[in-house]
């Protein structure tokens, strides 16, 4: 393994790979491929998501976004045969590659996903609060990530974080809800 870049042969347990797929469309791309596809070729389709505030007409709502727009992951043991069966998918565009070589998730980053994503690969909003000039996360999927922050956006209640993929540094949104520092007894 190179930069996080694994060649999908040299797996021994089943490689994510990553569908780049119209913005927008990725449920119903997701949806299609469970109908249109053999289990024999994909195990599981899922598009990691969180949950953020969003202001409407004055009024703050919880909605939930694709993490990654435009990007679907997949998991398979045939990458070439899932590339193939993807085909006549509407709205995929291709499988995530390098130099011909179909990239898949490394362990590594496997793991981040699930922690921040959960069982139902959904983030949910992590609550902090500001301490000097720091964050200091108390609950939710971002606790012990306070060192990767890049930006915080409190008007719109959002965190960036850098997040390793493919070897390469990607940022990521996520919801943040910042309250009081807690009282000291």
């Amino acid at each position: 393994m190179e930069n996080g870049i694994t060649e999908n042969n040299a797996l021994t347990e089943s490689s994510w790979v990553v569908a780049k797929v119209t913005n927008g469309k990725e449920d119903e791309i997701r949806e299609s491929c469970e109908n249109m596809i053999s289990k024999d070729v994909l195990e599981d389709v899922f598009v990691p998501k969180h949950v953020r505030f969003k202001k409407y007409k004055g009024e703050w709502r919880r909605e939930t976004r694709p993490l990654y727009s435009g990007y679907v992951f997949m998991v398979t043991d045939d990458p070439e045969a899932l590339d193939k069966a993807l085909t006549k998918v509407p709205g995929y565009h291709r499988l995530l590659k390098a130099d011909d070589i179909i990239l898949t998730v490394s362990n590594e980053e496997k793991a981040f996903l699930r922690r921040i994503t959960g069982k139902d690969n959904t983030a949910d909003i992590s609550v902090g609060y500001k301490e000097g000039e720091k964050i200091k996360i108390v609950s939710g999927p971002m606790m012990g990530l306070e060192g990767d922050i890049v930006h915080v956006d409190r008007h719109k209640r959002l965190v960036t974080i850098n997040v390793s993929l493919f070897g390469r540094t990607v940022r990521t949104t996520l919801g943040l809800e910042l309250t009081f520092k807690p009282q000291e007894s």
